[in-house]
């Protein structure tokens, strides 16, 4: 996310499904989705591009998608003090992809080959999935919703290393390494890295988050390399991996039976799966279909605000300075390292790296 943004799947022209070329699906499905640049000439645009609705509605979208993905930091921090890491994954996965599963039937669309569409739900239901998700929770029992929300910020900044390494086209250009640095030292600040805080309690799970933004930026990269897919099925398969996994390994270590969770733990997965995955993942694709790209691309940034802010009025966590100071600086970051440079004339690109030419208008 699910890359939350974060680029995408190349996915087909169904009826109603844009086409994009390739995205983590699922963050935290949600937050998996990162901002990323692609220099790459484009190609020439359809003859039929449908227009951007009018501007009062597609901020209102797009507050809407923020709001519901920015809250799951708020909602695994509600659950997992009662509900055990893999339990809330497993849950939150099944239940979303059962919903995602009748968004499909109910649109009526054409099944991808089996062969074809697992084997990136596999990978990308577990690096983009059942693996953040449990980590997250881990790290929530030790932090607050609000700091777990600002490390996610880093996603944008390790897609552009990762892509440097993995992809040849996505080359890094000075500025980009400039814009690494200075989103690194932003991550720095957040944590509060110093000689003396080596021996702190909170440091490993500021460390797993980190991981956490690694491996969703792996599932970005990855999903750049795979081919067409149909953007609401691959969700759909990646929820699917991820809820059935957590399950088999909850049943072998957290013996889920024997949980009882309070009644406001349940009703915060219930959230999780609902609010918090499968409904933005469905508004997230159709704005593809008529909402630019470099609009959407902004949901990046506007997921940590409202993790930050959600913590501090909801669950009256504090915010130091200093934190919120490595925030704006990790931005800073990502700004520089997805601007477009300045001999090319680059095409914007979401949150899940889906350009405007490659969209076509929803059924």
């Amino acid at each position: 996310m699910e890359d939350i943004g974060d680029g995408t799947p190349q996915f087909k022209r169904l009826r109603g499904a844009p086409q994009a070329r390739a995205a983590a699906v699922g963050p935290a499905a949600s937050v998996g989705f990162t901002a990323v640049s692609d220099h790459r000439p484009a190609p020439e645009a359809p003859h039929h591009h449908q227009p951007d609705r009018s501007g009062g509605v597609v901020w209102l979208e797009l507050s809407v998608l923020s709001l519901m993905w920015g809250s799951a930091f708020l909602l695994m921090k509600v659950a997992v003090p009662t509900v055990p890491p893999f339990v809330m994954a497993a849950a939150r996965g099944l239940l979303a992809a059962a919903l995602l599963w009748g968004v499909i039937r109910v649109s009526r669309r054409t099944p991808a080959k089996p062969c074809r569409s697992w084997k990136p739900a596999l990978v990308l239901g577990t690096v983009s999935g059942w693996l953040p998700n449990v980590l997250t929770a881990w790290a929530l029992l030790r932090l607050d919703s609000s700091v777990a929300g600002m490390l996610a910020a880093s996603g944008p900044i390790f897609v552009v290393v990762l892509a440097h390494v993995f992809l040849a086209s996505e080359r890094l250009r000075r500025s980009q390494t400039i814009g690494v640095v200075v989103g690194f030292v932003g991550v720095g600040l957040i944590i509060g890295v110093t000689p003396s805080s080596f021996g702190r309690a909170d440091l490993v799970g500021q460390l797993v988050l980190v991981g956490v933004s690694l491996s969703y930026a792996i599932g970005t990269v990855y999903a750049r390399t795979i081919g067409p897919q149909d953007a609401t099925g691959l969700a759909m398969r990646q929820q699917l991996v991820a809820g059935v996994v957590a399950l088999v390994v909850a049943l072998g270590i957290e013996q889920p039976w024997t949980v009882r969770p309070e009644p406001i733990a349940v009703a915060a997965v219930l959230a999780l799966a609902v609010w918090a995955s499968a409904i933005p993942i469905w508004i997230y694709f159709r704005m593809l279909g008529h909402t630019r790209a470099v609009i959407v691309s902004l949901v990046a940034y506007l997921i940590p605000v409202v993790a930050v802010v959600l913590g501090f009025v909801v669950l009256d966590e504090p915010l130091e300075a200093t934190s919120v100071a490595g925030l704006v600086v990790v931005f800073a970051g990502i700004f520089i390292t997805t601007r477009p440079a300045r001999t090319t004339a680059a095409p914007q690109v979401s949150a899940a790296g889906i350009r405007p030419e490659d969209t076509e208008p929803s059924a």
